[in-house]
């Protein structure tokens, strides 16, 4: 008898994906599950829709296992899992793996580019006026400084990439040496030479609003701020003030604060920071939903590291 597994269809794992699944387990669909399939649920593949809390995992007696197909695992109650000896899969220790995964460094290449050039912005106002003006005020790349917080996987492919587009690269990062970028150790000097700052790191509780207004007035003019990794590792509340007071020239962001929690994606509008993109078009802000792992190549890879993990455990 195939062992049951619990699949939440908004993961939208691809059709191979599931065929695979559908081959080794009885795949149980989540808003098809059954009461009386509770007990019988030996794992469970999540999203990063909402924090699964206790409440959640205790109705499944027999679980054995938690799969999630991201990096991080801010979006589940490691406390009960660990006391329960309920076995956590991620791609958190798939460095190697996931060393040809492109798509985020991509990303971030594109918010750069976006800001530095205010390509959004200046198209909103040309839809706006209907004028061709000119922006002289723009900077060439060789005269940015782009400082990557975390030269680990996606930080060193963003420095090569921005490398080669002609921007200076420094970065900060007290457990790498990488000879092809220039280091700063200390915090302070780092962020005092960086006019586009980035960040790419693992996040940890003691990293909350760790980007503050106190970096924020300790950047290079002009300045910038792009995160693709968490949004709370930034005081959302002081970058708007930063934005609104000409401190900082401009945020691209992937991620926000606590969007991984269903209340935010029921109702994102209540984030200050995503009504001040969406209401204020004077200001060189922009969100993109999420978007760092999206693509196709990426999907497959990701897919088939995770679910290979749960094949392995489960067939031991």
């Amino acid at each position: 008898m195939k062992k049951k597994i619990l699949y939440f269809s908004n993961l939208k794992f691809q059709k191979k994906t599931l065929e695979i699944l559908k081959r080794k387990f009885n795949l149980i669909l989540s808003d098809k599950l059954k009461k009386n399939e509770y007990n019988s649920i030996v794992s469970i593949i999540l999203p990063m829709d909402n924090f699964y809390a206790k409440d959640f995992f205790v109705q499944f007696k027999n679980l054995r296992s938690v799969v999630t197909p991201t990096t991080g695992d801010i979006h589940l109650d490691k406390i009960f899992l660990k006391k329960n000896r309920i076995k956590i899969f991620n791609l958190a220790n798939q460095k190697n793996n996931l060393n040809n995964i492109t798509s985020t460094s991509e990303l971030t290449i594109g918010h750069i580019l976006n800001l530095t050039r205010k390509i959004f912005h200046i198209y909103k106002l040309f839809i706006k006026n209907k004028k061709f003006d000119k922006h002289n005020y723009l900077l060439s790349n060789k005269m940015l400084t782009i400082g990557i917080v975390g030269l680990g996987r996606i930080g060193k492919h963003v420095a090569t990439r921005a490398k080669a587009l002609g921007f200076n690269i420094i970065y900060y990062d007290p457990f790498v040496n990488n000879k092809k970028f220039k280091k700063i150790n200390n915090f302070k000097s780092f962020i005092k030479k960086t006019n586009i700052l980035t960040i790419h790191m693992h996040y940890k509780k003691k990293y909350k609003n760790m980007f503050n207004i106190k970096t924020f007035k300790l950047l290079k003019k002009p300045s910038y701020i792009i995160n693709t990794s968490r949004g709370e590792f930034i005081n959302e509340i002081d970058l708007i003030k930063c934005l609104k007071s000409d401190i900082i020239q401009g945020a691209g962001l992937d991620v926000l604060k606590n969007e991984f929690k269903k209340k935010f994606r029921e109702n994102p509008k209540k984030n200050k920071l995503f009504n001040l993109f969406l209401k204020n078009q004077k200001y060189n802000i922009f969100v993109t939903p999420k978007q760092g792992g999206s693509n196709k190549s990426a999907w497959e890879i990701t897919e088939k590291l995770i679910i290979d993990k749960l094949i392995k455990y489960e067939k031991n």
